[in-house]
């Protein structure tokens, strides 16, 4: 949850010294109105559900940590990360997200609206330096300004970017 986020970021990260580093991952369902408008919006739910299931279990089993940002975004925190290891970690993801998440949310939306016949979506991700002593929301801006897509999706073609 946003509150279990915010007490283990305050926890882990705020309270060690200022040579600790840690990395933020910003991830985004683009343009979730258009999948609304497709889909409607249990679909769209159903979608962001599943990928943010995805991003916790790829991300907590190497000890990140994720919550939901807003109806369509996900931050993640990478502790004890420099920029190097989580871009590594991240296109880790990537592989992994392309050849079976984008799937897996796919077919959530479909099963919450069956009649769907085509639809497109893409995921976004941008990765930040952590500072224990800068306001997360900052970095989490300059994730977001850094975000490329990771995923596309349309009817039943999954492209790799």
């Amino acid at each position: 949850s946003k509150r279990q986020f915010k007490v283990r970021y305050q926890s882990d990260l705020k309270r060690k010294n200022i040579n600790e580093s840690y990395t933020v991952i910003l991830f985004t369902l683009a343009d979730p109105d258009a999948i609304i408008k497709q889909l409607g919006h249990t679909a769209l739910q159903e979608g962001i559900r599943t990928m943010g299931r995805y991003i916790s279990k790829h991300f907590g089993a190497v000890g990140g940590f994720s919550a939901r940002r807003s109806i369509n975004q996900f931050e993640t925190v990478l502790p004890f990360s420099n920029m190097e290891e989580a871009e590594q970690i991240l296109a880790n993801f990537v592989r992994d997200f392309q050849r079976h998440g984008v799937k897996e949310v796919e077919e959530a939306a479909r099963a919450a609206n069956p009649r769907a016949e085509c639809f497109e979506f893409s995921i976004l991700a941008g990765l930040a330096k952590g500072n224990p002593h800068v306001e997360l929301e900052s970095e989490l801006e300059i994730a977001e300004f850094m975000q490329k897509p990771i995923g596309h999706f349309l009817c039943n073609f999954a492209t790799l970017n």
